[in-house]
């Protein structure tokens, strides 16, 4: 499985790149959505396959360091000091 992630200003912004890489793309496998405590919208993408980088070239968000978090209740990032 390939993981990467993407930080985003927007939830809007977010959700509009994982459409276009499963609908437009036909990127298969898991795609993570959540907010950070930062105030940034994360997307996780776990594709069964390598995605092309003249793909990954064009996502607008900032690429970042993908931590495994796959399969957790609740996404690290995502976490509060109270929960």
């Amino acid at each position: 499985m390939y993981s990467i992630a993407f930080e985003f200003e927007t939830e809007e912004e977010m959700k509009q790149v994982a459409e276009e890489l499963w609908e437009k793309h036909r990127i298969t496998g898991e795609l993570e959505m959540f907010p950070t405590v930062q105030g940034k919208f994360r997307l996780h993408v776990y594709s069964e396959k390598t995605i092309k980088d003249s793909i990954l070239e064009k996502i607008p968000g900032k690429r970042i360091q993908a931590k495994g978090t796959y399969g957790s209740a609740k996404p690290k990032e995502a976490l509060d000091i109270h929960d």
